[in-house]
């Protein structure tokens, strides 16, 4: 297992921070799946990375995208294309792991996205959603999860891995009422006690 340099994940963290600025710079989409639907091209590759129940290939399919999907989980639940990433033996253009990372260690993640970057070709793209720091109750209300991940660090993470960090957003949909009120009416005070509405974030980095 290759080891963090933490010294050097410190410092990608902090260039991760001047690249996209605090919490309340980062943009918003309501979706994970809108990113997504924008990164990819109409003939790609894509491998989902704890794929659960295959639900991402139906999205891509209702969006329109024509791609070769392949999915790989460590639960057998689901048939899945791949067990183990050490079993896939294929490049893809992308890679999604959503709500993933923060199931393991930071050792493990860092294990993980080597390997993802081995699975894809120069100029692919990996995306990871996980819950956002800044809505305790997004990390805390799942007994499983072991890492909180802050944007800028797992922005660092990505980077120490090779990858280039290239967007960052955070997800939030809710009625209009509830979007207003939270958007605008409470924004001051969320921003007081450097709270946040959404629940989620989601990193974009590619590989040069």
């Amino acid at each position: 297992m290759k080891k963090i340099n933490w010294s050097e994940l410190f410092q990608k963290r902090n260039d991760a921070k001047k690249q996209f600025g605090d919490l309340w710079k980062l943009p918003i989409a309501p979706r994970y799946h809108v990113i997504l639907d924008r990164e990819l091209d109409k003939q790609q590759s894509l491998l989902e990375v704890g794929a659960g129940a295959r639900g991402l290939k139906d999205k891509l399919s209702k969006m329109g995208h024509q791609i070769r999907y392949k999915s790989m989980d460590i639960d057998r639940t689901h048939e899945h294309d791949y067990y183990d990433l050490d079993e896939v033996d294929e490049k893809f253009d992308v890679i999604c792991m959503f709500e993933i990372i923060e199931h393991i260690t930071p050792e493990q993640a860092y294990e993980m996205l080597n390997k993802c970057f081995a699975c894809l070709n120069p100029g692919g793209k990996i995306l990871i959603t996980t819950p956002n720091i800044y809505h305790p109750p997004g990390f805390l209300r799942d007994a499983t999860h072991i890492t909180p991940w802050c944007y800028d660090e797992l922005a660092g993470m990505s980077a120490l891995v090779g990858f280039k960090p290239k967007a960052i957003f955070r997800l939030y949909k809710d009625s209009l009422f509830k979007a207003f009120m939270r958007r605008v009416v409470f924004y001051p005070l969320f921003r007081v006690l450097n709270l946040d509405f959404a629940p989620q974030i989601i990193v974009v980095a590619e590989k040069p």
